[in-house]
């Protein structure tokens, strides 16, 4: 094989994707296929696309192998706060009157690399709960991805916006990395699979369901297909969190949003007559999807977060004994900046979301919002914003421009030069 780029027609790998996983080609971009899929080929080395495709279609190896190379996992320990803060107070309500006699059940789905099941743990521990009062269930599609999830050894780029104190409370520094406790560890299921089909496998009823920035890169049935099965799923009153620029995905016919600031949360509404969840669209090897545009978003409605914690739990919950690693108050969890009140830079950051809302495939959208984050000294919550604008459009100068000054703002130099590079590599 030669390193020529790929020209081949890739619409039928593109079909199967959609299928198999529900991503669009439209969304993270046919360049981002065409890389994986010459990656594939001079691994393999088969010589054309059409060959290349009936090994996919009977491989169940060489299809794990091109989504590892498509899926991307980009996540951080409590990251964008407020959905924890949420969570919490969320938890607190429900046990307000005592740990229920059944454990508490959340999932999180997908879990990439596992710091967002992980915050979940930290976030129960925190309050006191017992680890046998919950159990978290995390999926994801990637090998690569579980296995470091498992492994809960991280590097720095996973604690973006974590005190020193969290890290001392929660990890042990290692040769390799920080290792998070044991009795963390412990509260987690991890499991490997696709989420496009286990769903309505799946007969546990959830509390709680994490699904945050999956459903911007899916086809509109497959995140439709996604959020009924999750409305199966859920207990009635069950909460959803979903990412910022998800909201105007989930139908109201099946949620109710909540109605504060960046927590981006649904509560599952009274179910007419219980329902099995949905079976999942129809693979690619019989019929392929047919990908659909024409659902049109509501834009989320928010009020202000609020700023103080909901208080304790009952006395005789906070007597019971907690993990050694959980011993302190969760009041980090709700550490994040709150909103600015006034001024003209919350009706852009207003406008902004509800443009994402619209159209959540917008690059320029997310870009304007980075660079209002960045303004409002939210330098976490901007570059998620630019990560985002740069995986809809890899050639924005602007948004690596902004990548570089906020990296280096925030002392992640080894990040800086890697988008100082990609930068350069770009033809003027």
């Amino acid at each position: 094989m030669t390193s020529e780029p790929l020209r081949d027609d890739i619409s039928a790998v593109a079909d199967w994707l959609a299928g198999y996983s529900g991503i669009s080609t439209g969304i993270i971009g046919a360049h981002s296929l065409r890389r994986a899929i010459q990656l594939r080929l001079q691994s393999t080395g088969i010589s054309d696309i059409e060959a290349y495709l009936e090994r996919l279609l009977v491989s169940t190896e060489e299809q794990q192998s091109l989504v590892e190379l498509v899926v991307v996992p980009e996540t951080w320990f409590f990251r964008d706060r407020h959905p924890f803060v949420h969570l919490r107070d969320h938890v607190g309500r429900l046990i307000q009157d005592g740990l229920p006699s059944q454990p508490l059940r959340l999932l999180s789905a997908p879990c990439a690399t596992g710091e967002e099941p992980y915050s979940m743990a930290m976030t129960l521990l925190d309050m006191g709960l017992p680890r046998d009062s919950f159990v978290i269930d995390a999926i994801d599609i990637c090998r690569q991805s579980i296995r470091k999830a498992r492994n809960a050894v991280y590097g720095k780029h996973s604690f973006r916006g974590v005190s020193e104190a969290e890290k001392h409370q929660h990890f042990q520094i290692t040769p390799q990395g920080l290792a998070l406790h044991p009795a963390i560890k412990q509260t987690v299921h991890f499991k490997r699979t696709n989420l496009m089909s286990c769903l309505a496998e799946m007969g546990t009823r959830y509390d709680v369901i994490f699904c945050r920035n999956l459903l911007i890169y899916l086809e509109e049935t497959a995140s439709q297909h996604l959020l009924e099965s999750f409305a199966a799923l859920l207990k009635p009153g069950g909460l959803l969190f979903v990412g910022s620029a998800e909201t105007g995905k989930v139908p109201a016919a099946l949620f109710s949003p909540i109605r504060e600031s960046f927590v981006f949360g649904f509560l599952r509404n009274q179910p007419e007559a219980a329902a099995p969840p949905p079976e999942p669209p129809a693979a690619v090897a019989s019929s392929p999807p047919r990908r659909e545009r024409s659902v049109s978003p509501r834009p989320p409605r928010r009020t202000p977060l609020r700023s103080s914690p909901r208080a304790g739990l009952q006395p005789a919950l906070a007597a019971r004994s907690r993990p050694a690693t959980a011993a302190a108050p969760a009041a980090a969890a709700g550490s994040s900046r709150e909103p600015q009140a006034g001024g003209s830079g919350d009706t852009d950051l207003e406008r902004c979301q509800q443009e994402l809302a619209q159209n959540p495939y917008s690059d320029l959208a997310y870009l304007r919002l980075g660079q209002l984050l960045e303004r409002h000294n939210r330098p976490e919550e901007a570059l998620d914003c630019l990560q985002k604008c740069l995986y809809l459009k890899p050639d924005s100068r602007e948004a690596l421009a902004a990548m570089i000054q906020i990296t280096k703002q925030l002392g992640q130099l080894d990040r800086s030069r890697q988008f100082q590079g990609r930068l350069a590599r770009l033809q003027p």
